[in-house]
């Protein structure tokens, strides 16, 4: 069984947040993406974060990818967990 990971970037400006996301869809790097506004530790900027859900062996691809982009962008990655007769924690917002 693939293992699978979630990705977790935060990408200054709307603009470079969706070519990014738009990129990596793309390239088939994801399998999923969910992108959102979050607070910004910049006065006067947006920051969006992408939560993308992707396979372990195309996790440090993906990352690379992200970081790419330039100025702005944090990257976090975790394997994503789930118990044998539940749901994903990514599936259920981490409730039993």
């Amino acid at each position: 069984m693939t293992e699978f990971i979630e990705v977790r970037a935060t990408i200054e400006g709307h603009e470079r947040a969706a070519a990014l996301a738009h990129a990596i869809l793309g390239a088939g790097l994801a399998a999923s993406i969910d992108i959102a506004e979050v607070p910004s530790a910049r006065s006067g900027e947006i920051t969006w974060e992408l939560i993308l859900i992707t396979t372990d062996r195309q996790a440090a691809t993906l990352e690379r990818r992200i970081r790419e982009t330039g100025e702005g962008c944090s990257v976090v990655r975790a394997p994503v967990t789930h118990e044998l007769d539940g749901y994903p924690d990514w599936l259920t917002g981490g409730r039993p």
